[in-house]
């Protein structure tokens, strides 16, 4: 354990927590550091501050500085990147700013369904980044518990949960940020580009090369007749998942991790955001037994509900959109395992081929829905196919 920045951290929480924390009203300020992880491009600290009549948490995240994002691109079996990287030396001023302009906007909006992480802090020589913790939990784990082996009857109303993260992504693409954000994926030909690398990459990593042509073509013709040639931006989020997303009393949202760092087609959030609701990875290697197919029709529309409110909702690119991130997580699963050692290679690839037969039958359903041929939601179209 670095003791050193412990000391800083520790000393630091103590003399500023009356400006952190108002209602301190004691001058006996108790700091002690809770836990401590190092995870792949940060270490996070958790330190509980009290007084003699209450407490609260204090999160510090400090960036690794030889921190990579994986292997140097080029290998055959690297997905190829679908937009630059950012560079690890800016991550963490583009994070402070990011959360501080956050705070302040969702502040300024009040409402109460929509919540924030209150920054408390920066310290530039550690590029530390003090916030006050959040005990609300993950969406992610109170969406896992209402599967069929938590709850094989019935399932608990998460529809107001969903439904508020529909609109907390709709007001933050609204978001006028304008310093440090650069344009991404504005056209629509940007679109198929990215469709061509991720079929290009499946076909090489996974064989199957006439059924990912065949999905090349459906979702190119249908990208070029649907989609607008300059697609509808808004501040992108970037990786806008259940993970991400905590759940306070009263369905309130608050939503960690983000650069703020690019204006983005809005879809792209909206079809990330669906295609992890219904590919879960406990959903696809039970090949889609776990949640049920109403369940997850729900969730999705409550969403979506939420982000447009009385407009009406543009399914079809929507759907070109969805179907762009299941190619995306599929290609990560492939490289994830052709990245494995030799000895867990076996193994790791015959999760990899169970995984990558559910995706097929996602990406069938999904073409389907994008052909006009079948009508309903993909996760519904699965479930009858067994």
């Amino acid at each position: 354990m670095n003791m050193h920045q412990t000391t800083v951290f520790t000393d630091h929480i103590r003399e500023h927590a009356p400006a952190y924390f108002p209602c301190f009203v004691s001058q006996q300020i108790h700091v002690q550091l809770l836990d401590k992880q190092k995870r792949p491009s940060a270490v996070l600290y958790r330190f509980r501050v009290k007084d003699d009549a209450q407490s609260r948490s204090v999160f510090v995240k400090v960036p690794l500085r030889n921190s990579t994002c994986g292997q140097p691109n080029g290998s055959v079996h690297e997905k190829p990147l679908l937009f630059q990287r950012t560079e690890s030396g800016d991550m963490h001023w583009l994070q402070y700013t990011a959360l501080t302009n956050i705070h302040k906007y969702f502040a300024s909006l009040d409402k109460k369904q929509l919540g924030a992480i209150r920054v408390l802090d920066y310290l530039p020589q550690y590029n530390a980044i003090f916030t006050e913790e959040s005990s609300d939990p993950k969406l992610q784990k109170l969406f896992l518990r209402e599967s069929r082996l938590r709850s094989p009857f019935t399932y608990g109303e998460l529809t107001a949960a969903f439904q508020n993260a529909g609109t907390w992504l709709q007001m933050y693409h609204r978001m006028p940020k304008k310093e440090d954000v650069e344009v991404r994926h504005q056209h629509r030909e940007d679109y198929i580009e990215a469709v061509t690398k991720l079929t290009d990459f499946l076909a090489k990593s996974w064989g199957h090369e006439s059924f990912f042509k065949q999905t090349a073509s459906i979702i190119v013709n249908k990208g070029r007749e649907i989609l607008p040639e300059s697609l509808l931006l808004g501040l992108g989020h970037g990786d806008y998942a259940m993970r991400n997303i905590l759940i306070g009393p009263n369905a309130r949202v608050t939503v960690l991790d983000t650069f703020a760092k690019w204006r983005t087609p809005i879809y792209e959030d909206i079809g990330y955001f669906l295609n992890g609701l219904k590919m879960t990875y406990p959903q696809v290697i039970s090949q889609g037994l776990l949640f049920r197919s109403s369940q997850l029709d729900a969730y999705e529309q409550a969403f979506l509900k939420g982000y447009f409110g009385s407009r009406s909702i543009p399914y079809p690119i929507i759907q070109l959109y969805e179907i762009l991130a299941l190619l995306d997580k599929w290609a990560s699963l492939l490289m994830h395992y052709h990245r494995r050692s030799a000895k867990l290679k076996t193994f790791g690839w015959a999760k990899a081929t169970v995984a990558s037969r559910y995706f097929k039958r996602s990406a069938q359903s999904l073409l389907r829905q994008i052909n006009g041929v079948e009508k309903g939601s993909r996760s519904t179209a699965v479930e009858r196919s067994y």
